[in-house]
């Protein structure tokens, strides 16, 4: 995988965004407060840490910042898209039914839900669990479909999930700022939100 984002009709296979990426986050926390002092606190249901990633494209052709502001446009803060970015320990642990076995050196359809379980996978992602071959890596991830490279019978077992120093996620664009610094080279700023679906 590369860092960044998929524009229709751009040329490159990817939108790489400048170096001076930044990623906030915000918790989502339900506290009671009580005399003395005293709180108890609990996290605001299952994926209770909002994400934002503040992306600049400084210097693109006139031509390529076009393309992506029609893509933002076209998406109207409403279709979600996928990004990546940068994540050296990127686990995640999951453990269900993975469906049946397919036929021998078939790759296996598991199927889970991933934002119910806080997954984050990526294609290329290492897989480990009992009986895993120490091989085995994630070669597609559609919705809640993850394709693994292996066909063990992994029926209920907890899988762990090593993403390649990245991270992929589910994003938004609602605001973008373009600065026609002159004909031929545009600046974009904008932010992208992390969201959840099945």
């Amino acid at each position: 995988m590369t860092i960044g984002f998929i524009v229709p009709n751009i040329t490159s296979s990817k939108v790489i965004p400048d170096k001076s990426l930044s990623r906030s986050a915000t918790t989502s926390v339900r506290v009671a407060k009580f005399g003395d002092g005293y709180q108890q606190r609990v996290a605001d249901g299952l994926n209770s840490i909002a994400a934002v990633f503040n992306i600049t494209l400084a210097n693109r052709s006139k031509t390529d910042i076009d393309d992506i502001v029609a893509f933002f446009e076209l998406n109207r803060g409403v279709t979600s898209f996928n990004f990546t970015y940068p994540d050296t320990n990127s686990t995640s642990t999951y453990s269900g039914n993975t469906g049946t076995t397919p036929p021998s050196g078939a790759s296996h359809a598991v199927t889970m839900n991933a934002s119910q379980n806080n997954l984050n996978i990526s294609v290329g992602a290492s897989v480990a669990g009992v009986g895993m071959p120490a091989d085995s890596v994630v070669t597609g991830v559609t919705g809640a479909n993850v394709v693994l490279s292996t066909s063990q019978d992994i029926d209920g077992l907890a899988l762990t999930f090593t993403n390649p120093n990245e991270r992929q996620v589910k994003v938004i664009c609602a605001q973008w700022d373009v600065t026609y610094s002159n004909s031929s080279f545009y600046n974009l700023n904008t932010s992208f939100e992390r969201v959840f679906e099945a």
